[in-house]
């Protein structure tokens, strides 16, 4: 054990060293606001969150000294301990209400809600104007992803994309160490995850039971843009992910994280092919568990790539990659939430979803030549989180590492892999054209359905 934690604290000062930012220079709209404080810090940011349970939560604990300005929240039971905490902040149901009140003062805003809604509310957002951070997925159809880039350069914002591993020192290692040839050419990488957990996952070939809603929620505005329906608890407060209409399944929940590491470290581009195994598919749930491939073409100098996710449970057991090659079996079945790098000289793996720790080579005496040649840094090392890089693109007019132009595209894959998962075809992309060759199912699933008098922009 003490041998082990020797090599982790190696590894992770390697992930450590190097500075400098990532913001880049723009020529876009000029920074929100530039002035220094007292201790030569920047101002606190200005910022209003639409969505303040679960996850938009977790994003104000770790926001504390930054100017809350407003909140809005369509459900006032999952608010109310944000609200407590913080009884003297606007709040607002409808997140309209808050841009006609306080667009004016904002830096930015913070969205959390549940997948289906992230599109309505950004581009209404950046259409007024303001900064925006979305946490993944970016939305539920690729149309939506790619409108919501377009929008984003078109008004001159600054944006992020919730994938907070992008902002890991450790994934700057992993693609140092993959540039630098530590495992050879880089030819599958291997994805699984746990989810979806039973206490979260619903599935069903039909809508839920209808109930009334409770009056704490206002179950129109949940809707957001998407078809009426009756409320039902398989819906909110917990289980919207798993619903078609409402999120996209493990693999957005998930597989946004990862895609974003493999992006980062490989710059896969757009596959040719999408397949997918599932036990069974509807037009409502995910399935509790699959396996998809994507297989990616040659990029420059390196080679074709093909990606192997699976994630959730087979007759009570949870799916795992069967072998990986150089990877030792124990390894495999530790880990919860795996990544796996295969090279023609080992393989490099990462126990989590967001490349949390710099990678663990195999086989053992790889490693070990690894370490001992200390690939040199290559990359500034990020300072701060993945909101201050959000911050600092916002105050000097940069461009944030995962903004909607990185997040679009990286999303795009990621769905091209439900659209297998719930058509059960082949998917061969044609990007320029946003469709699926040979597959109209897959087709009418690129935008999202719509209630009766929304429309959208061409």
């Amino acid at each position: 054990m003490h041998a082990l934690t020797t090599r982790r604290q190696a590894l992770r000062s390697l992930a450590l060293l190097g500075v400098g930012a990532l913001a880049r220079p723009s020529s876009r709209a000029e920074p929100t606001r530039t002035k220094p404080t007292a201790k030569n810090k920047p101002e606190p940011m200005r910022l209003a969150f639409i969505g303040v349970g679960g996850q938009g939560a977790a994003n104000l604990r770790g926001l504390t000294g930054h100017q809350f300005v407003a909140f809005a929240d369509v459900d006032d039971t999952m608010a109310a301990p944000v609200y407590r905490d913080y009884p003297d902040v606007p709040r607002f149901r409808d997140f309209r209400h808050l841009l006609d009140a306080h667009a004016g003062g904002l830096d930015g805003v913070v969205v959390s809600t549940p997948d289906h809604s992230h599109h309505p509310i950004a581009r209404a957002i950046m259409q007024a104007g303001l900064n925006v951070y979305v946490e993944k997925p970016l939305a539920t159809t690729i149309w939506e992803c790619r409108d919501l880039a377009a929008t984003a350069r078109s008004h001159g914002v600054r944006t992020q994309l919730g994938v907070q591993g992008h902002h890991n020192g450790a994934l700057r290692v992993l693609r140092e160490w993959l540039d630098a040839g530590a495992i050879g050419p880089v030819r599958a990488v291997h994805l699984w995850t746990d989810r979806m957990q039973p206490v979260r996952y619903t599935a069903s070939d039909a809508l839920a039971p209808s109930e009334t809603p409770p009056t704490t929620l206002d179950w129109d505005l949940w809707l957001a843009d998407r078809p009426a329906r009756p409320y039902s608890p398989l819906y909110v407060p917990n289980r919207w992910r798993n619903w078609w209409d409402f999120g996209t399944g493990p693999l957005g929940d998930i597989g946004a994280h990862m895609f974003d590491v493999v992006e980062f470290a490989l710059e896969v581009g757009f596959p040719d092919l999408v397949e997918a195994e599932t036990p069974w598919r509807n037009a409502f749930t995910a399935p509790p568990w699959s396996r998809v491939r994507w297989d990616f073409p040659a990029r420059g100098t390196r080679p074709p790539l093909v990606i192997h996710w699976c994630n959730g449970t087979r007759e009570g057991t949870f799916m795992r990659p069967d072998s990986v090659p150089h990877l030792p079996a124990e390894y495999i079945a530790s880990a919860t939430n795996g990544m796996a790098f295969v090279g023609d000289d080992g393989t490099a793996f990462i126990p989590d979803m967001r490349a949390s720790s710099v990678p663990r080579i195999f086989p053992p005496e790889r490693e070990a030549d690894v370490l001992a040649q200390r690939p040199a840094p290559t990359l500034p090392r990020p300072k701060g989180t993945h909101f201050d890089d959000w911050f600092a693109a916002i105050r000097k007019g940069g461009v944030a590492g995962a903004n909607f132009d990185y997040g679009a595209p990286l999303t795009e894959v990621v769905l091209l892999g439900q659209l297998a998962q719930r058509t059960g075809r082949p998917i061969r992309w044609d990007r320029a054209a946003m469709r699926a060759i040979n597959n109209p199912e897959a087709d009418a699933l690129i935008r999202p359905a719509l209630r009766e008098g929304v429309t959208l922009a061409s």
